[in-house]
């Protein structure tokens, strides 16, 4: 019994390890989703380390910037924050909400592991 007890720092280190790995939400990088908005295509690129959402940004989107375009930054803020696009949607610019959202998703899944 003793000599394995040596063995036991080494087996949780490396436990440790898997652990960690397998913890990973998503491949590192830059990804690319689209959705569609009230007024068309909405095209992201969502950055991500192997645990969060580091970045989001618009590419392409034809909102209106009043509305549109707000709630999407509003949207960018909490997701980021939330580190989660469990969020809903800005009111009075729902279309555009859920095109962005949606876009985000896409982006994600693409990242996912």
């Amino acid at each position: 019994m003793k000599k394995w007890l040596f063995l036991l720092p080494a087996l949780l280190c490396c436990a440790g390890c898997v652990s960690l790995q397998c913890a990973a939400r998503f491949y590192a990088g830059r990804h690319r989703g689209q959705g569609v908005g009230r007024n068309g295509a909405i095209e992201v690129a969502v950055e991500t380390d192997a645990w969060s959402i580091l970045e989001i940004r618009i590419v392409e989107q034809c909102e209106d910037e009043l509305i549109g375009a707000e709630a999407m930054r509003e949207l960018t803020e909490l997701i980021l924050e939330g580190d989660s696009t469990d969020v809903d949607a800005i009111s009075g610019a729902t279309l555009s909400s859920e095109g962005f959202l949606d876009a985000v998703n896409d982006a994600l899944r693409r990242a996912a592991r």
